[in-house]
């Protein structure tokens, strides 16, 4: 009797290290792969939160966190082993996110965005992504006669107005939208303008007198070809870091006229309240 239970335990142990298992190298595609995203890279560059996203065929994860909370140890997320992606991104204040598509918020000037995105097919149980920021935006700075600040009896306001409005969020590619935006005197008296990442240098620039109970809107006097004085620069939409930029404004009380020239920018943007 003790023979045939012998028997009858060697064998349910036999089927035991036949059943399928995350330790059966066959079977690993069933098991997740847990996914660490770094955001060391983002702390470094002066952005202390933001988002991750995780998705396969469908949503896994988006949440806002804290870099510094995650400083060295990184945030850790089961992924479908198969297939993959991952972001991490800041700046998206002006933004909406719905599925895979960042779109600025109409009639909002876009954010400083710095992001990463990665797909990725993983064959262990662990995968390391070391998410470093890359600029999704140009910071354009308006200079009066080469003066940062216009004069104080100056009427016309500017609006840039773009063919591309947001990006996917994981292959950073920018998405078609209209986007436009108004610039003005920020709280210092300086004049920024924001353009997201775009397909082409299809961009247009319009003076306009506002109304007196709208900044936002009023009579267009100018409307400047902007798209071909960045193409006569060279301007690059798909470097991975884009460049910043300055339009220099020359006027006289019967005319307006526009300079583009590169801005070699320093990490003072940081500080610059839009």
């Amino acid at each position: 009797m003790a023979g045939i239970r012998k028997k009858i335990a060697c064998a349910i142990l036999g089927m035991a290290t036949l059943a399928p298992a995350c330790s059966v190298k066959e079977d690993r595609l069933e098991c997740p792969v847990y996914v660490t995203v770094l955001t060391d890279q983002f702390v470094i560059r002066g952005m202390n939160e933001g988002k991750v996203s995780f998705s396969s065929a469908h949503l896994i994860d988006r949440e806002d966190i804290s870099f510094l909370t995650f400083l060295r140890n990184g945030y850790t997320q089961a992924c479908p082993r198969e297939y993959a992606r991952a972001a991490v991104f800041s700046g998206a204040e002006n933004y909406t996110i719905v599925e895979d598509a960042m779109q600025v918020l109409p009639g909002q000037q876009a954010g400083l965005l710095w992001a990463y995105g990665e797909t990725f097919s993983a064959n262990s149980d662990a995968y390391v992504i070391d998410a470093e920021p890359h600029k999704q935006y140009c910071l354009v700075q308006f200079l009066f006669d080469e003066s940062p600040t216009a004069p104080a009896d100056y009427a016309w306001r500017f609006r840039i107005k773009a063919a591309c409005s947001g990006l996917n969020i994981y292959t950073l590619e920018p998405l078609e939208g209209e986007y436009s935006c108004s610039v003005g005197p920020n709280a210092v008296g300086l004049w920024y303008g924001v353009i997201p990442r775009q397909k082409a240098n299809e961009l247009l620039l319009e003076v306009y007198l506002p109304d007196s109970d709208d900044e936002l809107t009023g009579r267009t006097d100018y409307v400047i070809d902007l798209g071909r004085k960045f193409e006569e620069m060279g301007y690059d939409w798909t470097a991975e870091d884009l460049r910043d930029m300055t339009v220099s404004v020359g006027f006289t009380s019967a005319d307006i006229s526009i300079r583009v020239q590169e801005w070699e920018g320093d990490d003072s943007y940081k500080n610059v309240e839009i």
